[in-house]
């Protein structure tokens, strides 16, 4: 022994090679697997925790798989079945028409006409008990509600307050035969003025525009202004202010007219007044076409 230690070099290699030769076995396979302990069991040494990576620092690349990572087949997206027959539109409505009001049993009950010497005549001479008449002779568009008249037993008053103090269901209007000196656009202009204030003082109240009358053949031919071309010229125009839900145009001219559109000769005692015994054609005729 002494003579080892006399070459510590050769024992230090001696040792070292008694140490790594089970290694060198196993490496060339005349050691099994399994034999020799691992590392940190074989002296029971404790391993330190791997620490975490800090921040800069890179980490080991992993291997790169030498052959291509396959993914899980997908199922191919199902499209859903064309419909076999066209999706049907929901139904729209149809627009809804206001609705007409309902036709009076006695259209005159509750009534107020309103007019010229001609609305004078069916006041006198028709036998129309239920309505109230506020007329004259020579009454226009211009002046309906500047001029003073007695309705019934009343006294004296004009239209307007007429309308403010009583209510009535509807309201007969028959002016322009006695304005037709004056230029249409006018008259047109005065007499829609007429019927919004009649709206707004009654707003409950139907409003029926009644056509001028005609005049016999004889007047119209000779007189360059109270003429039917003219008068037709301005029916036209009253027609045109109906809107047929609160105001209605009522032209009872086919009730008097012979085949040329004129006033019968036999109808009239001056060629534009009514004989007395034939108003009550007119009222006829308006109890039955009152629509409302």
């Amino acid at each position: 022994m002494k003579k080892l230690l006399k070459y510590p070099f050769l024992c230090l290699l001696v040792l070292t090679a008694v140490i790594a030769m089970p290694f060198t076995w196993q490496e060339i396979g005349l050691l099994p697997e399994g034999i020799l302990p691992t590392f940190g069991e074989q002296s029971g040494i404790e391993l330190p925790e791997p620490e975490e990576p800090q921040m800069g620092t890179t980490e080991p690349m992993t291997e790169v798989p030498t052959e291509p990572m396959t993914e899980p087949p997908t199922e191919a997206p199902t499209l859903p079945e064309a419909p076999t027959e066209p999706p049907t539109e929901p139904p729209t409505e149809a627009p809804t028409e206001p609705s007409k009001p309902p036709k009076p049993e006695n259209p005159f009950e509750d009534a107020l006409f309103i007019g010229d010497s001609r609305t004078v005549g069916i006041g006198k001479y028709a036998g129309i008990k239920d309505a109230e008449f506020f007329a004259s002779t020579g009454m226009t568009v211009f002046n309906v509600f500047e001029e003073e008249v007695q309705v019934g037993k009343r006294d004296e008053c004009t239209l307007e307050r007429l309308l403010l103090t009583e209510e009535y269901d509807r309201i007969y209007l028959t002016l322009g035969i006695n304005e037709l000196g004056s230029n249409l656009d006018r008259i047109v202009n005065h007499y829609t003025q007429v019927v919004q204030r009649l709206r707004e003082l009654q707003p409950r109240a139907y409003i029926h525009l009644q056509a001028n009358l005609h005049v016999a053949k004889k007047r119209s031919d000779t007189d360059k202004t109270y003429n039917n071309d003219n008068i037709n010229r301005l029916n036209e125009a009253i027609a045109a202010l109906a809107d047929d839900q609160w105001v209605f145009y009522l032209d009872p001219n086919p009730v008097f007219d012979d085949e040329d559109g004129a006033m019968k000769a036999g109808y009239t005692w001056d060629d534009i007044h009514l004989l007395a015994k034939h108003y009550v054609l007119w009222t006829d005729w308006l109890r039955e076409n009152t629509p409302a």
